[in-house]
């Protein structure tokens, strides 16, 4: 099963910045579910977004500086032409374990193919780690400490169906530790060294809308995301980019395209309906007459 990823942080600080730029008061309107979950992370989170560090973005509306944003930074130029306004978000975040670790390696046997496959690991002391439990899950969640008070977290699971479920899954872990866990036989963590660059989908971002006074609504029509992440034993680095792109959305005239009712009220009683009328389209034509000759 190939890895996944997806960052609801850069995605946030994207809008974040976005709603700086934008002229004038706008809100995010969603179509779907997914903008729906993505939605109701980012209103409890939106301000302690904005406190984080290891955050930058840009915004504009000319994509080769968007491009070149992201070139700068070790990201590919994803940007493509756009006729509204475009933001890009970057983590740069790099750690080092805090009491160091030592390169080791990990066995894994496949008990259906009699296979033994050696993977690269790097092991954390045992003064470096520390295991929690957590509310309805039967592994540990092990957080591997930093010189810097960041912290790592991992726990063993099986893989979420999408990246939503993945961003959504990682915040529910966090918030259901019950407590710290005291293991005396763990001396430790030992992990698989890690090589990531992967592009995780943001097509279901696609038609979420910015709806303002000044510029009316703008559709988002580009969405990605790039996630790189290194780890060894000295410690790790993750660099995420986010892109959007809006275009604007022309007003367009209600159509009745469907067979529909119809009626009519007089000046100064809009109570009693009169000539009521069901239109289906044996009646959708071009009359034969003016109305006098009706």
């Amino acid at each position: 099963m190939p890895s996944k990823a997806l960052d609801f942080v850069t995605m946030g600080y994207a809008f974040n910045k976005l709603f700086e730029a934008y002229p004038g008061p706008c809100e995010l309107f969603g179509i779907n579910k997914e903008h729906q979950a993505f939605l109701a992370w980012y209103d409890i989170h939106r301000e302690e977004i904005s406190k984080l560090s290891g955050l930058e973005a840009l915004a504009s509306t000319k994509y080769v500086d968007l491009n070149a944003f992201l070139k700068a930074r070790g990201f590919d130029p994803m940007f493509q032409p756009f006729a509204g306004i475009g933001v890009a978000s970057v983590l740069d975040m790099l750690v080092e374990w805090l009491h160091g670790a030592k390169i080791t390696t990990i066995v894994q046997y496949n008990m259906a193919t009699d296979q033994i496959t050696y993977y690269p690991a790097f092991k954390v002391p045992a003064e470096g780690v520390e295991l929690y439990d957590v509310r309805g899950f039967k592994e540990p969640l092990v957080r591997l400490m930093t010189s810097t008070g960041h912290s790592l977290w991992l726990m063993k699971a099986d893989e979420p169906a999408t990246g939503i479920e993945l961003a959504i899954l990682a915040q529910h872990i966090l918030g259901s530790v019950t407590g710290i866990r005291h293991d005396r036989w763990i001396a430790g963590a030992k992990v698989p060294m890690l090589e990531m660059d992967l592009k995780p989908d943001l097509s279901w971002m696609m038609g979420l809308d910015l709806i303002g006074p000044i510029l009316g609504t703008q559709d988002l029509d580009q969405a990605f995301q790039q996630f790189k992440l290194r780890a060894n034993e000295r410690g790790a680095r993750v660099k995420v980019a986010t892109g959007f792109a809006t275009r604007s959305i022309q007003p367009l005239p209600y159509e009745f395209n469907d067979p529909f009712i119809g009626f009519f009220t007089q000046p100064g009683n809009n109570s009693l309906a009169m000539a009521a009328f069901w239109a289906d389209t044996d009646t959708w034509r071009n009359p034969e007459g003016t109305l006098e000759e009706l």
